[in-house]
C-alpha cells in the first residue's frame, strides 16, 4: 500500500518590533510558546523553523530558509500583533502554499487573565492584518483558526499540509500517453498546454515501439517470478493457459520497464491501439491494476485526465483507484461501477481472481486480468476533468460502496450508492458536466479534496 509521506511546513513566527524595546522579556516567553508550538505541529509535519522575526529582512531570511528546506507549506503566526507589509511581500512572491494558522497561547480569557496574557496573546489582529493585504494583492491563502493544542486544529492543520504536500507532487507528475485517446470520445480532450499550465502535470508520448522493445527484452526468469507471485497471490482461472500467463508477465515487466525509465507517475492507455498492433501479443491488463496500487495513476483509453485526477487523490489520500459509472439501480439507489481491467487491489474485498480475457473489445490476444468486487464501506468519488473555457476543475461527492458481486464479474468492480439521491446526484453530475471516468477513495475526503482544490487554484463542486 502506498504511503503519505511527511509534509514539511515552514513556521513564520511573527511579532511586532517595538516590544524587543518597551517589553524586551516578551521575546523570551512567546520563543518559549515557540518551541511547544514547533513540538505540536512535528506530530503532523516536519518543522523549519527560524525563531521570531519582527523586521522585512527578517522575514525574507526566514523564508530563504524555507526554500533552502524544500518545505510544502508556509505557515504564519502572530506572536503578537505585527505590521503587514513586513511579510506581505515575501508571501506574495511565495512559491509555496500560505496557510495562516490563526491561534494563541492561552485557551481561554477566564478570571486569572491578567495585562500579561493580553500582551501573549493578541496576534489575530495581526493576522487580520495580513489577510487583508494578501487579498488586496491577489495572493491566495488558506486559512485555520483554533487552538493549537485542540485535536480538531491538529487535524485541520494535517489536511491543509497534506494538500500542500499533494499540489506539489502534482507540480512534477510526468503521465505517459500509450497510443492515442480513444476516437471521438470527447470529454477527456484537453489542451495539453494549458492542462500543464494548471495542474503542473506533463504529458509524455511514448512510442508503441519503446513499449514493444520493452516488453520483448523481459527475461524468462522475471516473467516466471511474476507468475509464482500470481499463483500466491491470487486465484488462478483454469483456462488461462501458462504460455498466456508468461506473455502478461513479459507485458506487464515491459510497462514497468517503461514507467521506471521515464519516471512516470501515471500512465494513459488506450487498449485498442497496443491490441491491433501483431507485436503485443498480451495486454498489459493485469500490470495496470498492479500498478495502480502501488500508487501510479491510471486513465482508460487513453484519458490524461483521469490520469492525473487518479494519481492527485493517491497523493492525498494514500491510495486511489480508477473506475466509471456504468449502470443505475433505480431500485436500489446505486451504481453499478466498473471498467475494462483497472482497480486497486487495495480495494478488494476477498481474495481476487486472476481471469482469461479475450483482449480488449474484439483487438488484442489472449491476456491475464484481474477480477475482484469491492470491499464495503464510505468512499468518495472525484472527477478531474475540464470545464469552460478550458479550466481544470474538480467535482466530488460522498458515497458509500456496498456489499456486492457481480455473477461472473470479470473486472474490478462494485456497486456505489451516492449519500445523495441518486436522480438528484445523477442529474447534478451532468449539470456540472462530469466526465465518464472517475477516482474513488475510501472514506469522507471532501475537506482534504476541498483544500486540495483551493491550494491548486481548482474550483471544486461538491454534489
Amino acid at each position: 500500500m502506498p504511503t503519505i509521506q511527511k509534509p514539511r511546513i515552514g513556521l513564520l513566527g511573527l511579532m511586532l518590533e517595538l516590544y524587543d524595546r518597551s517589553n524586551p522579556t516578551l521575546r523570551p516567553a512567546q520563543e518559549q510558546f515557540a518551541t511547544q508550538l514547533v513540538g505540536k505541529l512535528g506530530e503532523i509535519a516536519d518543522v523549519t523553523y527560524t525563531g521570531i522575526v519582527n523586521t522585512r529582512a527578517g522575514v525574507q531570511a526566514a523564508m530563504a530558509e524555507f526554500e533552502a528546506a524544500d518545505v510544502d507549506l508556509v505557515m504564519p503566526v502572530h506572536f503578537s500583533y505585527s505590521p503587514s507589509l513586513i511579510a506581505m511581500q515575501a508571501l506574495v512572491d511565495c512559491p509555496r502554499p500560505v496557510v495562516l494558522f490563526n491561534t494563541q497561547r492561552k485557551r481561554a480569557i477566564d478570571e486569572s487573565f491578567d495585562g500579561q496574557d493580553v500582551l501573549e496573546n493578541h496576534g489575530m489582529h495581526g493576522q487580520q492584518d495580513l489577510a487583508n493585504v494578501l487579498v488586496r494583492s491577489g495572493r491566495s491563502f488558506g486559512v485555520c483558526t483554533g487552538y493549537w493544542e485542540d485535536d480538531d486544529t491538529l487535524d485541520e492543520l494535517s489536511e491543509w499540509a497534506r494538500a500542500a504536500a499533494a499540489m506539489k507532487q502534482m507540480k512534477s507528475l510526468e503521465i505517459g500517453l500509450f497510443g492515442y485517446p480513444f476516437q471521438d470520445m470527447g470529454d477527456f480532450g484537453v489542451d495539453e498546454t494549458l492542462f500543464f499550465r494548471q495542474t503542473g502535470a506533463h504529458v509524455q508520448h511514448v512510442s508503441l515501439q519503446e513499449l514493444a522493445e520493452a516488453m520483448a527484452g523481459a527475461s524468462d526468469d522475471d516473467a516466471r517470478r511474476i507468475v509464482e507471485q500470481d499463483r500466491a497471490r491470487f486465484d488462478i482461472a483454469e483456462d488461462l493457459t501458462e504460455s498466456e500467463h508468461m506473455a502478461s508477465a513479459r507485458a506487464e515487466l515491459g510497462l514497468r520497464r517503461v514507467v521506471a525509465s521515464r519516471g512516470l507517475g501515471a500512465v494513459a492507455i488506450h487498449y485498442e491501439v497496443l491490441g491491433h498492433d501483431p507485436r503485443f501479443t498480451a495486454l498489459p491488463f493485469a500490470g495496470v491494476t498492479k500498478l495502480i496500487t502501488e500508487g501510479i495513476g491510471f486513465g482508460g483509453e487513453g484519458d490524461i485526465t483521469s490520469a492525473a485526477g487518479v494519481a492527485a487523490m493517491g497523493m492525498l489520500t494514500g491510495e486511489a483507484t480508477f473506475t466509471e459509472m456504468f449502470c443505475m439501480d433505480f431500485e436500489g439507489g446505486a451504481i453499478l461501477m466498473s471498467h475494462f481491467a483497472e482497480g486497486n487491489l487495495n480495494f478488494a474485498s476477498g481474495k481476487p481472481k486472476l481471469v482469461r480475457r479475450e483482449g480488449w473489445v474484439g483487438s488484442g490476444g489472449p491476456s491475464a486480468s484481474i477480477a475482484f468486487d469491492f470491499d464495503a464501506g464510505p468512499v468518495t468519488l472525484v472527477n478531474l476533468t475540464i470545464g469552460a473555457g478550458e479550466k481544470v476543475k474538480l467535482i466530488a461527492a460522498t458515497a458509500e460502496i456496498e456489499p456486492y458481486a457481480l455473477p461472473g464479474g470479470q473486472t474490478p468492480h462494485c456497486k456505489l450508492r451516492p449519500d445523495l439521491d441518486l436522480e438528484m446526484f445523477l442529474d447534478a453530475y451532468l449539470y456540472y458536466g462530469g466526465s465518464h471516468h472517475v477516482a474513488l477513495v475510501k472514506g469522507n475526503q471532501l475537506p482534504l479534496v476541498d483544500k486540495f482544490a483551493e491550494l491548486s487554484g481548482l474550483e471544486l463542486f461538491v454534489i
